[in-house]
């Protein structure tokens, strides 16, 4: 009993990273499209090369408007994953846990978020992710 209620808040836990930040690269996105300071790049002639420039794939649409776009269904993805999981375990954990693909799902798409970070990204979303990592994983053992 003790253990299930450690495993809902746990999983509860791993969800808040995901939203926090998915929610705010969205809200960095979105300002960037008002005045481009967050991930624009530093060399400003890079970003107007950018909105200048098509891609390979298609001539219709700019690689500024393709690096926005990239942007923003990335935060909604990252938002999407946080909270579904996180009603999921509210509403029912019990059903959660006894649905196998979920669960597994809710551990390794954090450690694929995790080794993209590592590899692609900088420090605070490491972190962030990683702590989501370690909550699933862990919630995931305590309910074997």
């Amino acid at each position: 009993m003790f253990a299930a209620l450690v495993a809902k808040y746990l999983f509860i836990a791993g969800t808040i990273p995901f939203i926090l930040l998915g929610t705010l690269h969205w809200l960095f996105t979105f300002l960037d499209m008002k005045k481009p300071t967050r991930f624009a790049p530093r060399d400003d002639v890079v970003r107007i090369g950018m909105q200048a420039t098509t891609m390979r794939l298609t001539n219709r649409t700019s690689m500024w408007k393709a690096w926005m776009g990239f942007h923003h269904s990335h935060s909604i993805g990252a938002i999407f994953f946080g909270l579904i999981f996180l009603i999921l375990a509210v509403q029912d954990f019990g059903a959660l846990v006894n649905n196998t693909v979920l669960m597994r799902l809710a551990t390794v798409v954090p450690l694929i978020y995790l080794w993209v970070a590592v590899r692609f990204w900088f420090r605070t979303p490491i972190i962030g992710i990683a702590i989501s990592a370690a909550c699933f994983i862990a919630s995931f053992l305590l309910t074997l």
